[in-house]
Formats: C-alpha cells, sequence, structure tokens
C-alpha cells in the first residue's frame, strides 16, 4: 500500500473511532470503526486465540458474539484457521457445508438465520498472530473495499493501539538509540485530543496505531503532530520540500 493510501485509511480510523459514543470502550470503538470501513456488519477482537486463557476484547453486537462463541464451542472455524496459518481466511455460508468446517457453517447459518460471509484477519503486528478480528455479513459477498494488504495493516494497527503499553513505548525508543520526549509525546497527545474530541488514552492509542503502520516511532509521530504536519483531523499536511543540502524549507 503507498502512502497516500495508508494516511486515507488511517486518517479515516481515527475518525470513526472520534464520531463513535466515547463513553464505549476504545477496544470496541475501533472494532466498530474497523467494521465500517470494511463495508461489514459486526465484529469481534480475540486475543490468544488458540490458547486457553483466550480473551474477547469487545463484540459489536449479539451476532458477531454468536459467531465467536460457536467457533470456541465447535474448535473449527475461519478465525482459528487464521490464528495458525497468519493469513486472512473467509468463508461463505449458503446452505451447504463447508468441507472445512463443516459444523460451524451449519451452526453459524441457523444461530444467523440465513446466508452469511464471515472473514477473519490475523493481528500480527510481528512475527507471529497475537489474536484475531473476525467479521461478519449478513449476505455471501467476500468482497472488502481494501486491497488484503491494507486490511491486514489496518487491523494490526489496531492491535498495536490496544495492546501496546507505555513501557513497550521506552523499549522501541532506546532500541532506536533515541531519547524519549515525554513532554513532546504529552503535548501531541493534547493536540490528538483537541483535533478529535477525545480523551488521553484514546488519543495515545491512536499515535501507536500510527507509528507502526508508518514503521515509525512514537516519539517521531508526535514530532510530525507538534510540527503541524500530521492532522488526525483533517489528513497530512504538505510536508516541507527538501533544500538541495537534505534540509527541509521552512
Amino acid at each position: 500500500m503507498d502512502e497516500p493510501d495508508q494516511a486515507h485509511v488511517l486518517q479515516q480510523l481515527a475518525r470513526v473511532v472520534a464520531a463513535a459514543e466515547p463513553d464505549a470502550p476504545l477496544s470496541l470503538r475501533l472494532c466498530a470503526a474497523c467494521t465500517s470501513i470494511l463495508g461489514l456488519q459486526g465484529g469481534a477482537v480475540t486475543l490468544a486465540y488458540e490458547d486457553p486463557g483466550r480473551t474477547t476484547l469487545c463484540v459489536t453486537d449479539e451476532r458477531a458474539a454468536q459467531v465467536e462463541d460457536l467457533q470456541e464451542i465447535l474448535g473449527e472455524g475461519p478465525s482459528y484457521a487464521a490464528a495458525r496459518e497468519n493469513r486472512m481466511v473467509a468463508v461463505t455460508v449458503d446452505g451447504e457445508p463447508d468441507p472445512r468446517w463443516p459444523l460451524f457453517t451449519a451452526a453459524v447459518q441457523q444461530a444467523l438465520g440465513g446466508p452469511c460471509t464471515v472473514v477473519a484477519v490475523p493481528i500480527s503486528p510481528g512475527d507471529r498472530p497475537i489474536g484475531v478480528a473476525t467479521f461478519y455479513r449478513r449476505r455471501v459477498d467476500t468482497s472488502l473495499p481494501l486491497p488484503g494488504p491494507t486490511v491486514r495493516l489496518l487491523v494490526d494497527a489496531v492491535g498495536v493501539a490496544l495492546t501496546q503499553t507505555d513501557a513497550e513505548d521506552d523499549v522501541l525508543q532506546q532500541q532506536a538509540g533515541s531519547w524519549v520526549d515525554r513532554a513532546r509525546i504529552n503535548q501531541a497527545v493534547g493536540m490528538v485530543m483537541a483535533q478529535l474530541r477525545m480523551r488521553p488514552d484514546d488519543a495515545l492509542a491512536l499515535l501507536r496505531a500510527h507509528a507502526y503502520a508508518h514503521q515509525a516511532s512514537l516519539g517521531q509521530i508526535a514530532g510530525e503532530v507538534v510540527e503541524r504536519r500530521l492532522d488526525f483531523k483533517g489528513g497530512d499536511a504538505e510536508r516541507p520540500a527538501e533544500r538541495p543540502d537534505g534540509r527541509e524549507e521552512r
């Protein structure tokens, strides 16, 4: 995915999250935002999908909860495949049993009351999946408005926003050999709060997601915001042109 497309998707994520009910948990707002951006009808985010201690962080609605419950009860379904194989997996349910997951496809059609499509996307910001985002729509249609790599980057960025801690931010900064300018990060958080009218934790989570998606440090993204080259409400401001000596024109 090229840089303009990447920026557009992340800005869309920020705007949809900001427009959601502010008292709802951040995990739910991020999941609902992904569902909306992908043109689907409901979703769920579950961490440690195959582990005994698996944790479902959020479900957008009762049907999404049913899809998750059926997979856990039956021990089969597209989300298990997504976790094991670290790839997007989709299944259409149209009355014919899918040979890969015959119990699941029969049960989910009954639970949702008709044909549907289930799309499972691994949350894999590192080498291995840390969870799965599972979405559904109530018709047979696996098409998405974004290409597969873009979908995966969006979901991975959400995973980073939900799981990365302040301590991990500091470790990443140290590994990069740079000093964490906490005052600048705090200033950027305040600016994102003002742009999107959201709480500090939510603004920091979006900064983390943006840093991951752009393969940048949190400090670098904070600098972009403070220097007004990145605006979560309206998009990337025009970057200053480089001078012949490699420095930026001001």
